[in-house]
C-alpha cells in the first residue's frame, strides 16, 4: 500500500478521535494541525483542508469555514461511529482498542 494511502488513512481517524474527545466535539484547523504533528502525522494545511473535506463530503463531519486558513471540524453521528470502532470505512483506519476508563 502506498504511504500517502496510509498516511491519509491515520490523519482521517486521528482528526476523528480528535474531535471526538474534544469537550464540544470540535476543533480549529490549527489545534488539528498541533494534533497530527504531535503524533508524526504533519502535513500542510493545503493537506489538512483536503483531508478534512473528504471527512465532511462522506458525512463524518461538519465544517464551518470562518476565514480562508481557519475552520472549526465538528464530528457528525456517523463519524462518531467510526471514530469509536462501531463503522468501518474504507478510506479511514480502523481504531484500535481502547483501555476501558
Amino acid at each position: 500500500m502506498p504511504i500517502n494511502k496510509v498516511m491519509a488513512e491515520h490523519q482521517r481517524i486521528s482528526i476523528l478521535i480528535t474531535l471526538k474527545e474534544s469537550q464540544d466535539y470540535g476543533a480549529n484547523t490549527s489545534m488539528l494541525m498541533d494534533v497530527l504533528k504531535a503524533y508524526a502525522l504533519g502535513c500542510t494545511r493545503d493537506q489538512l483542508k483536503t483531508e478534512l473535506n473528504w471527512l465532511e463530503q462522506n458525512g463524518y463531519i461538519s465544517l464551518e469555514r470562518m476565514g480562508e486558513n481557519t475552520w472549526v471540524a465538528r464530528i457528525t453521528p456517523t463519524g462518531m461511529d467510526v471514530a469509536e470502532g462501531v463503522s468501518i470505512v474504507p478510506g479511514i483506519k480502523r481504531p484500535g482498542p481502547r483501555s476501558p476508563i
